[in-house]
């Protein structure tokens, strides 16, 4: 495989997804909307992480014809019955990702029960049709907001068994997240 078209246009998760490909010794050219200057929202109107990451790998296989990967992803809270779930990157929406956070955290205010996990629906989709692969990263939701080495929900996404915030332990998502699950999956059903 000469070149991959990753179906995003969230630099942070191109980003992800780029160093998890490369540090598993995956040489190939990673190509996105940017790089086409395609900057067409594709409406994720399915019920569920596979049904949305297999309409956006459709659309791009569709467009561009190059093995394609879509995930998408999102955080569950048990406390909110798994919202936001697949609307995770639209929840609260007129707020920036800080926010987001801090509305979270005093919803949560004295809320024992803060379990939750990440979940990554991911879909490879090139001439012999689609393929599925999930990741799931456990957590809580922390009690405060710190750390800059993650992006959306790190800041308040509590590993218990590092004592840390997501965002606060450098490449933890890279080596263990959601992401990089569902990434191994394909990558070792690829070789």
């Amino acid at each position: 495989m000469d070149k991959l078209f990753i179906a995003s246009s969230n630099a942070h998760k191109i980003k992800e997804i780029r160093k998890i490909l490369s540090d598993n010794g995956f040489n190939t050219e990673v190509l996105c909307p940017k790089d086409f200057n395609d900057f067409e929202e594709v409406i994720e109107d399915g019920f569920t992480f596979k049904e949305n990451a297999e309409i956006k790998a459709r659309y791009y296989y569709g467009k561009y014809h190059l093995p394609t990967l879509a995930d998408d992803s999102g955080i569950c809270i048990d406390y909110f019955g798994g919202f936001p779930g697949l609307h995770s990157a639209r929840f609260l929406g007129q707020y920036e990702t800080y926010e987001k956070n801090e509305i979270i955290l005093k919803m949560m205010k004295g809320i024992k029960n803060r379990k939750a996990h990440y979940i990554c629906g991911l879909v490879y989709m090139d001439e012999n049709g689609s393929r599925y692969y999930e990741g799931r990263f456990d957590g809580e939701i922390s009690t405060y907001q710190n750390g800059t080495e993650g992006f959306g929900y790190d800041p308040i996404f509590y590993l218990p068994e590092y004592g840390k915030n997501a965002a606060e332990i450098k490449g933890i998502k890279d080596t263990t997240g959601h992401r990089f699950q569902a990434l191994s999956k394909w990558i070792q059903d690829i070789k």
